[in-house]
């Protein structure tokens, strides 16, 4: 596998519409038979029908103009995201956002774009400061009779450091407030993507599976090790393994079920989305081999999902009544990813640079 097949299957993420259709239990085997359910109150699955959306979202918050922001997944991609939220406060007209959703890299930008402007020095300093010894680390030969062949160890301890619990017990006081945090993760043994209510489970105090599901968030299977999330009850301890939420869907943009209840829908507001990638590359030699053209089909799986996604944001916004606005990496900004470095400083510093001054120059720009 190369370096730069490994960049692609991080950033692929397969489209998948939420269904309105009931959903069945999420996990039989985190509990024993006949017990209920203890974290119905903190996540739920992708599919679940408007009732339960409804029950983890502020009804009365989305009722009124709600402001939206969903960020996707990309690896060191996100440092156009985080440049762009940067630029975005210094262009001026951010608003405080009611719901922020996030997604592998996204899930790592999440929670300080749900704070507000006033994390922005955080998100430089994670996309411009660390470079791959600060996220990973090979395993050399055992990794490929292991569970992935890099150890996520050094972003455990990154999390650690940024994600502090003064910062988790500032995202329960926001949740207090009506804002809210959803983070995507695909549940291992159950196959399904889940919808973490973040701020549910900052205002429990549970920090370290706050920082675990950050950490899953961006798990790719076979790359990085699932991660086994815990919640300690008092009953015993309740256990899920979870991974990449890319696999089930790049970005969490248009949550149908939320808004299908009467209530919510046609609340007029705004729909923002960062995507951290490039929708329309410009035309480039494909070589004829294998692997280039199997890594090419891939990359264009990923951008087409990507575009699929905008489409029905789109088309979502017009029925709902919400302003859209899109962001993606310019095909054009001359950025050249290099396939021998993963994360590398050169080229984040590159991303948080474009993405901060395209923002800084429209606020948070449209470009499909």
């Amino acid at each position: 596998m190369t370096n730069d097949i490994a960049r692609r299957m991080f950033l692929f993420s397969g489209a998948a519409a939420l269904a309105g259709c009931a959903a069945p239990d999420l996990a039989p085997a985190i509990r024993p038979s006949g017990k209920p359910d203890l974290l119905a109150s903190i996540r739920f699955a992708a599919e679940a029908p408007p009732d339960i959306w409804t029950s983890h979202l502020n009804v009365a918050a989305m009722r009124n103009a709600p402001n939206v922001l969903a960020l996707s997944g990309g690896g060191e991609d996100g440092a156009f995201g985080a440049g762009a939220l940067n630029g975005w406060s210094a262009a001026g007209g951010r608003p405080d956002f009611d719901l922020v959703t996030g997604i592998s890299t996204g899930a790592l930008i999440a929670p300080f774009a749900f704070l507000g402007s006033d994390h922005d020095p955080t998100l430089r300093q994670i996309f411009t400061q660390h470079d791959a010894a600060d996220i990973m680390r090979f395993r050399g030969l055992s990794g490929f009779l292991d569970d992935a062949l890099y150890s996520t160890a050094p972003l455990q301890e990154l999390l650690e450091f940024y994600v502090s619990n003064d910062v988790v017990t500032d995202v329960a006081a926001r949740h207090a407030a009506g804002a809210r945090l959803f983070v995507v993760t695909s549940n291992l043994e159950a196959n399904r993507a889940v919808v973490w209510n973040m701020g549910e489970i900052a205002g429990l105090g549970q920090a370290d599976l706050f920082r675990g599901i950050m950490r899953a968030s961006s798990a790719l299977p076979g790359l990085f090790p699932p991660v086994n999330l815990r919640l300690a009850a008092a009953d015993g301890a309740y256990t899920e393994t979870h991974v990449d939420g890319g696999l089930h869907m790049q970005m969490l943009a248009v949550p149908t079920a939320a808004f299908d209840a009467g209530p919510i829908r046609r609340s007029g507001g705004h729909l923002y989305l960062i995507i951290n990638n490039t929708l329309y590359p410009a035309p480039q030699a494909v070589p004829r081999t294998t692997v280039g053209v199997s890594q090419h089909a891939l990359t264009t799986m990923v951008r087409s999902s990507a575009v699929q996604t905008v489409s029905t944001a789109q088309l979502f916004a017009r029925q709902g009544g919400l302003d859209l606005s899109v962001a993606s990496i310019d095909p054009s900004s001359g950025i050249v990813f290099d396939t021998s470095e993963r994360f590398s400083q050169t080229y984040m510093r590159s991303l948080f640079a474009h993405g901060f001054q395209r923002a800084l120059g429209s606020g948070l720009i449209t470009n499909r």
